[in-house]
């Protein structure tokens, strides 16, 4: 039996457990906010069923024309999740589309040391505002190419958190993702931390500040060779298939990278940011050090009069909630948004290191984005995406990338 099919069956029993429990002294079944919650009259024990469904059509223009227009289902998700006894609680979230069960969220968290939180299994690593702020509420369809190449995304480990009012401390170790099966040499380890700092905190003016740092020390198979590393990403278009930001370093022994984040919100006007720095070593004769760097910057505003949702206790943006709801009288709430995004993974050795292999290493992004909230739930989004992908060192011209894409979604 595969992982995914003893991850589903472990799903399903705690699904038939939690549900029995709360069936034996439910009290409390409601749908606020959107989603099915089930709670028990002591308060012991709680359950939520969930997903989102987000259906994407992109019409692409490509100097190689390497890739056409196109329509997918960017995520289908289902999750449940559930509390026991108050201070345990877990999650199994799990991804259908692009015709695949992929396995997102599988973790066991402690809550009873308050505020400190422990978190067993797989989740997301403690690097990066908008890697974070969940795909529910980013504010452009895409998160960034430089968030691509730089995030550490989700990992089997472990996770430390705490916070205050207007901070949070998060420190984690992990292995490798929950599909790696341990063949061929060992898994490779991580580790890193994060901090967020918001001095301004209030519902409608936040100032957000961050820093992390996170660190790969990759594993040797057992006859002493190192697998490649490969930084890439598309171009903030996820139905191309290609991804023309790309460079590889060959026999990675270990790498370093830092993230520095900052965001702003005064009512309707909203402001982020993210600096990334990632240094690879190679077990490459004679190849040195590589130095990767990555920042986008964008500006949004409400032309409705909301605001982004900050969540200070957790250093993340969360849902909008528009002022009026469409099918209640109301309009729902209106965004605009524009971002520039560039990557370098160039370091100016890039021909002569002996270490690295590259394709398209430097290159900047602009998209702009229309989002219409009809409800807290339900959100349509439409991006224009201008991208520049070029060669240094070479005699190849710059490559142009565009798309017009829109998307429509719902969580529940």
């Amino acid at each position: 039996m595969n992982l995914h099919k003893i991850s589903t069956a472990v799903a399903a029993a705690c699904l038939g457990l939690a549900a029995s429990s709360t069936a034996l002294a439910a009290s409390d079944v409601s749908q606020k906010g959107g989603h099915l919650k089930f709670k028990s009259d002591d308060g012991n024990f709680a359950a939520r069923i969930g997903g989102r469904i987000m259906a994407d059509y992109a019409f692409i223009s490509d100097d190689r024309d390497l890739d056409g227009n196109g329509s997918e289902f960017r995520r289908a998700r289902l999750f449940f999740k559930g509390k026991l006894y108050k201070a345990w609680a877990f999650k199994a979230q799990y991804e259908f589309a692009g015709d695949a069960v992929e396995i997102k969220d599988l973790y066991l968290r402690y809550t009873g040391w308050k505020p400190v939180t422990l978190t067993i299994g797989n989740h997301k690593m403690p690097f990066g505002l908008e890697e974070l702020t969940s795909s529910k509420y980013i504010t452009f369809m895409e998160r960034s190419a430089p968030n691509d190449i730089f995030a550490v995304g989700r990992q089997n480990g472990v996770t430390l958190t705490t916070r205050g009012q207007r901070w949070t401390l998060a420190g984690a170790v992990h292995m490798q993702g929950i599909d790696n099966n341990n063949a061929g040499g060992d898994e490779s380890l991580g580790y890193g931390a994060r901090f967020t700092l918001a001095p301004m905190a209030d519902t409608s003016r936040v100032l957000h500040l961050g820093a992390a740092y996170h660190n790969w020390q990759y594993a040797d198979d057992f006859s002493g060779s190192y697998a490649d590393a490969r930084n890439r990403a598309r171009p903030e278009i996820h139905m191309i298939n290609t991804r023309p930001y790309d460079t590889t370093i060959a026999s990675a022994r270990s790498a370093s990278t830092l993230g520095l984040e900052a965001a702003t919100v005064f009512g309707p006007l909203s402001l982020q940011g993210e600096y990334f720095t990632k240094t690879l070593s190679s077990d490459v004769a004679g190849a040195s050090d590589v130095d990767l760097t990555g920042y986008y910057v964008y500006a949004s505003y409400f032309l409705t009069g909301e605001s982004r949702n900050y969540k200070a206790k957790k250093g993340a943006f969360g849902r909008v909630k528009p002022a009026s709801v469409v099918g209640k009288g109301g309009s729902g709430a209106w965004e605009l948004g524009v971002r520039y995004s560039s990557v370098d993974l160039y370091d100016g050795t890039t021909r002569s290191n002996p270490g690295i292999s590259a394709q398209g290493e430097e290159g900047n992004i602009v998209t702009v984005g229309l989002n219409w909230y009809a409800t807290a739930n339900i959100r349509f989004m439409a991006n224009y995406v201008n991208a520049t992908v070029k060669y240094p060192g070479t005699a190849n011209g710059d490559d142009k990338i565009s798309s017009v894409q829109f998307r429509g979604q719902i969580d529940f």
